[in-house]
């Protein structure tokens, strides 16, 4: 029993200081060691248990193992929940509000749409990320422009999927780009948005799809999930690269498809923040289907954009929870 109990603390800690390391590894591994990434909240409750046993059992040594993949596992953890406190903005800064969602299609109804837009339009965004919108001939995109009722808006030019893009503004939209990944129906659209003064360069995004999903047809759904993380991480890969190459400073929201305990969650914050973390409070997860126990929707911004506000509504229309960021700006005369 003691050579059992030991060697199942170690392989507790092992996979925990795996999971760990996982975000920094090689893209390719990541993707293959991802779906530890998943394994963070049940290794935390389990190594926080097996150590409370331990320790009321008196074994020192593996009392010792599962102590490290319980503080490893709750660190782990801390990119879930937050605690923040943030004072009101200041009059030196003008206010950017998004939403960003990932729409589900809207249930390819008329209904959810109107209902969705309205309460959306309530929140009074200046700016709307969307994910996932329908093809034209399914809901067509006359019909949801007219529904949010902004001036400016912008949609990616190929529809290969029922997973497009669309960006609605009160502000001027200009020098709109499109990322297509290889082999991929997933894609991020580039856009700079004039406001107050200031040109924010933002990214709607919608990486990677984790293939797990039921109506998937794949035989070996832990296979697919792999080889979809590699792609996911390659993809992260190039946004990274086009956030650097910015001029102006950068906002980044939409469906990443991956958890914080990921590479491309690491490759994305190694230049922006993540505005949950920054004005966020308590458990933040976006997928509702899970409980809403995995953050895999995000909104992050470059880190003279300071956020002031972040809030997820649960709703009835799609499968992803509602994000709403206030970013501030301090206004400027940019440079071409």
């Amino acid at each position: 029993m003691k050579i059992f109990s030991y060697i199942l603390a170690g392989l507790t800690t092992c996979m925990t200081i795996a999971t760990a390391l996982m975000p920094w590894c090689p893209p390719v591994l990541a993707g293959y060691l991802s779906p530890l990434g998943l394994l963070v909240i049940p290794l935390a409750i389990f190594s926080l248990l097996a150590t409370i046993i331990a320790v009321f059992c008196r074994k020192k040594g593996i009392t010792l193992l599962f102590g490290i993949s319980c503080l490893l596992s709750l660190f782990l953890t801390g990119k879930s929940w937050t605690v923040s406190f943030h004072t009101n903005s200041s009059e030196d800064h003008a206010l950017l509000r998004i939403v960003s969602w990932n729409t589900e299609g809207f249930q390819l109804s008329k209904q959810t749409l109107q209902a969705s837009a309205a309460f959306i339009r309530n929140l009074h965004p200046d700016v709307i990320c969307l994910q996932e919108r329908p093809h034209d001939n399914l809901l067509h995109r006359d019909s949801i422009s007219a529904a949010f009722g902004y001036p400016y808006q912008v949609f990616n030019s190929r529809e290969d999927e029922v997973l497009n893009l669309a960006v609605y503004s009160r502000f001027p939209l200009s020098g709109m780009k499109e990322y297509y990944f290889p082999d991929s129906y997933n894609k991020v659209l580039q856009i700079d948005l004039q406001c107050n003064g200031t040109i924010i360069r933002l990214f709607n995004i919608h990486l990677q799809t984790t293939g797990m999903s039921f109506a998937y047809q794949g035989n070996n759904r832990l296979h697919t999930y792999q080889l979809n993380a590699v792609a996911r991480n390659r993809q992260a890969q190039q946004l990274a690269e086009a956030i650097a190459s910015s001029p102006y400073p950068v906002t980044v929201c939409g469906d990443l498809n991956d958890t914080p305990v990921s590479y491309a969650y690491r490759k994305l914050t190694a230049q922006l923040s993540d505005c949950f973390l920054e004005a966020g409070n308590g458990w933040e997860g976006t997928y509702q289907p899970a409980g809403n126990l995995f953050r895999i929707d995000y909104t992050f911004c470059a880190p003279e954009l300071k956020t002031s506000a972040y809030r997820l509504y649960s709703n009835c229309w799609s499968d992803h929870q509602i994000q709403y960021a206030e970013l501030q700006i301090t206004p400027h005369n940019p440079q071409s």
